[in-house]
């Protein structure tokens, strides 16, 4: 799978990787996921990244000053 370099050199998954790693997943189940699996199997997807970048942002002292 390639990742698409962004901002702040994070690196993305893209939405067709997530497409393609979500029939993947479902071959090797061997039937359709719920919409509820697909859910959470997408939040897994995305989530290691998402964490790394707000560690990122968090180290170069981005904050919301909203809050």
């Amino acid at each position: 799978m390639s990742e698409t370099s962004v901002a702040l050199g994070v690196s993305r998954r893209t939405e067709a990787e997530l497409v393609e790693a979500l029939a993947e997943d479902e071959v090797q189940q061997g039937r359709p996921h719920t919409a509820k699996e697909r859910e959470a199997f997408a939040v897994g997807f995305f989530s290691t990244e998402y964490r790394e970048e707000v560690r990122r942002l968090m180290s170069l002292g981005v904050t919301d000053e909203e809050s």
